[in-house]
């Protein structure tokens, strides 16, 4: 039953910063530590990230660039992995990566996936004057199900909290560019703390809010209601 639970967002080979975070994990006192997968694809080495990953026995879900790579599919993106240059150890990781993954916490269970649910590619977000609206048929479904309390995802490289009724969704951002961070869930304080990372030192909190609805927090029904006019709860500073 986890009580304390460490969240990385999207690797993207970031491996120095995936290393910097681990470490600070490990004196934070969590009892698991997950990844949203997408370890695939960035600057930093891949064959480092998964051997890290492993060495910290971090619950990771494939992402769609860990799919495209091992498809030797997609390979114009930035910062592309080639299959081949990877070595077998990393190549037999990244095969054996789930689509999701659930976890048991204090209150309630909980969903791991890179995308909405086994669907990698899948988006929500409520929209704002700015931005479109997603909604997702997978997401509704899960929520109309009632087996899960909460739902932390990647994709969109933007750690953010949106509210539905029974179900809190995390968005939990990436390790990629210059807004980089992670987040600690306490399901027995009922708070998630985000935190940043600087070029150097340690990770400094951002931002601590409550696991559930609180004033002034919107709460979705479901996907079909969004409508566009959402202020983020955003987890940066």
């Amino acid at each position: 039953m986890i009580r304390r639970l460490g969240v990385i967002g999207d690797l993207h080979a970031e491996d120095r910063r995936l290393a910097r975070v681990l470490d600070w994990l490990s004196g934070a006192g969590v009892d698991a530590i997950v990844c949203t997968g997408d370890v695939a694809d960035g600057a930093g080495c891949i064959d480092n990230s998964c051997h890290l990953l492993q060495q910290a026995g971090v619950i990771v879900v494939s992402g769609n660039h860990d799919r495209w790579l091992l498809g030797n599919r997609v390979r114009h993106v930035p910062d592309a992995h080639s299959l081949a240059a990877l070595d077998d150890g990393s190549v037999a990781y990244l095969r054996a990566l789930p689509r999701t993954a659930e976890l048991e916490t204090l209150n309630g269970r909980l969903l791991l996936c890179h995308g909405v649910g086994d669907n990698d590619l899948g988006k929500v977000w409520p929209g704002t004057p700015r931005s479109r609206i997603e909604r997702s048929a997978d997401f509704d479904a899960l929520l109309a199900s009632r087996r899960y309390r909460y739902l932390v995802n990647g994709h969109l490289h933007y750690r953010v909290l949106v509210d539905f009724p029974d179900l809190l969704l995390m968005n939990a951002g990436t390790l990629k560019g210059p807004y980089a961070g992670f987040a600690v869930m306490d399901f027995a304080a009922n708070s998630v703390c985000a935190y940043g990372l600087a070029e150097q030192g340690a990770p400094c909190k951002l931002s601590e809010h409550p696991l559930g609805a609180a004033p002034g927090r919107r709460v979705w029904r479901d996907t079909q209601a969004f409508d566009g006019t959402w202020e983020p709860l955003a987890l940066y500073g």
